[in-house]
């Protein structure tokens, strides 16, 4: 017997793979790794185009990049500045053929992963007094 998600699954086999977003700080350069569709081959042209969720925009194209082969992965530097605690979308495509190669997140913070705060710098506690109560 086939559960819904099973078929789901089989007829949308996308949906089912766990992605994980980039974090990246917001000043200086970025180093993006992706995994591509296909092997990048330097007779064709390529582009990056990076687009802020917040502003619903594009902000950043690189029509010519240059894509370097790590192992089994390719990177992208970039010195593109990003707001602090934003999402953001980014294509890698071949625009020699018209096939987009990878598609992905980017989460910009300074702040560690492992001790980051989503109020940081946003919330100040304010002091009410000593808290004491004055009964009649």
């Amino acid at each position: 017997m086939f559960s819904f998600k099973g078929r789901l699954q089989k007829k949308f086999p996308s949906l089912f793979f766990l992605k994980k977003m980039q974090v990246l700080s917001t000043l200086g350069n970025k180093t993006i790794n992706f995994t591509s569709r296909e092997q990048i081959d330097n007779a064709k042209t390529y582009s990056v185009v990076i687009k802020s969720e917040e502003q619903n925009k594009v902000i950043f194209t690189d029509s010519n990049a240059t894509l370097t082969e790590v192992d089994y992965y390719y990177t992208y530097t970039t010195a593109q500045v990003l707001k602090e605690s934003n999402f953001y979308t980014y294509e890698v495509r071949n625009t020699t053929d018209g096939v987009l190669l990878y598609r992905d997140k980017i989460f910009a913070t300074d702040q560690t992963i492992s001790t980051f705060n989503i109020s940081n710098n946003v919330y100040i506690e304010q002091s009410t007094g000593d808290n004491e109560y004055i009964f009649a």
